[in-house]
């Protein structure tokens, strides 16, 4: 099975880590790639979820020359309830035929295929995910203007030819809090990077702060662009300094008019906090970063009625798997084992903790579980329970 990131770039992972992360640009050529995106968001896709999935706002939006255009959505009936917030094709479709390009937002978060492979790449870069599909009419429609955001992104290009106009960074690699827009951004008489049609199956990997434009063709576009929300050194210095809310010394209040000694108060302060940075605990830093890491991938959700079926059924030889995206940690505290997963804590008897592990460690059957003091009868019970509360899934 080919791997979410091997799909978007034509190195192997360990020379895109080395050379292109978070510094490089990478066009990728669908002849080098293994296959096109045609199975992640199709134009049949794209037309099935605005004419019959009754997507709402904020799912879509439509935009020409760079703002945003009235939003086409119409009133229905739901139950005793009305909902004015669903997309109306007809308008959609006039608008389209205008030039506007149809947004599809956080389509990750609404059709299966481009869930799943957001998830796996997520899992791959151990960086969190996200998807948006721009549709864009065939013809020389102003699209939006030069820019760069403050994610990576993977634009892969489904149908269609889009050019894209790409110069260097004026910021390099920014935060959230600095995203910019404008013509400005491009200095007077500068050479593109890059300057180059899109065409089914091709990939651009642009990293954050990369200056960049979309230019309409003549042929329509369907194009996916997949965010990489990156964790940064910036975010485990913040995690970091919010431990420090433990030291008494940096809850004292500032003295009553604080702005006339400030200056002469800073730089013993400044000398205490760097003091006390350097002598944190490195895990106790990890602990608090982990939790931030551990939402990078999402959770696999569960199928309400395949995981029933597997309760309902369970025999030694059904066979099971840990939930993609869940990361229980494990303990072992007077005499049970404790198992943490997001929302709840698992008690179970400290024996279990050999079947519990293998179970945690890939796909295997309840049977396959008899281990430590567990006989079959009690690997049933376990596996039951853990299918109940969502650590494994039916395989």
């Amino acid at each position: 099975m080919t791997s979410a990131l091997a799909r978007c770039t034509s190195v192997d992972a360990q020379t895109f880590a080395a050379e292109h992360w978070s510094s490089t640009l990478l066009l990728s050529r669908a002849k080098e790639l293994p296959r096109d995106f045609s199975d992640l968001l199709g134009d049949e896709d794209v037309d099935e979820l605005v004419a019959d999935r009754a997507l709402r706002t904020p799912f879509f939006r439509t935009v020409s020359e760079g703002g945003s255009r009235p939003l086409p959505v119409r009133t229905v009936t739901a139950g005793a309830r009305r909902i004015a917030d669903l997309v109306d094709g007809d308008a959609l479709s006039s608008q389209y035929a205008d030039g506007a390009t149809l947004v599809l937002q956080s389509v990750h978060r609404m059709h299966p295929p481009v869930a799943r492979f957001c998830r796996e790449l997520a899992a791959e870069l151990g960086h969190a995910t996200q998807c948006n599909a721009y549709v864009t009419p065939a013809g020389e429609h102003p699209g939006f203007d030069f820019h760069h955001v403050t994610h990576d992104v993977f634009v892969l290009q489904v149908s269609g030819r889009k050019r894209w106009i790409v110069h260097e960074p004026v910021l390099r690699l920014p935060l959230p809090s600095q995203a910019q827009s404008g013509a400005h951004l491009v200095r007077p008489g500068s050479e593109p990077l890059l300057d180059v049609e899109l065409e089914p199956g091709d990939a651009l990997y642009l990293p954050r702060g990369y200056v960049h434009a979309a230019v309409s063709t003549d042929q329509h576009s369907v194009h996916l662009t997949v965010g990489v929300l990156s964790t940064t050194w910036y975010d485990v210095l913040t995690d970091a300094v919010s431990l420090a809310g433990q030291e008494p010394s940096f809850r004292e209040a500032l003295p009553m008019s604080p702005a006339a000694g400030l200056a002469d108060s800073l730089p013993g302060f400044l000398r205490e906090a760097a003091a006390w940075l350097e002598s944190l605990p490195p895990g106790e830093v990890q602990r608090v970063v982990a939790g931030r890491l551990r939402k990078a991938a999402p959770v696999e959700p569960l199928g309400l009625l395949a995981q029933a079926a597997a309760v309902a059924g369970l025999h030694p030889s059904t066979a099971v798997r840990p939930r993609r995206g869940l990361v229980p940690e494990i303990t072992v505290e007077g005499g049970q084992l404790v198992v943490l997963v997001p929302g709840k804590t698992l008690a179970l008897p400290a024996f279990t903790e050999l079947a519990v592990r293998r179970a945690l460690e890939g796909p295997c059957t309840a049977g396959d579980l008899a281990l430590g003091g567990l006989d079959e009868d009690g690997s049933l019970v376990l596996v039951r329970r853990l299918l109940r509360e969502g650590v494994l899934v039916p395989a």
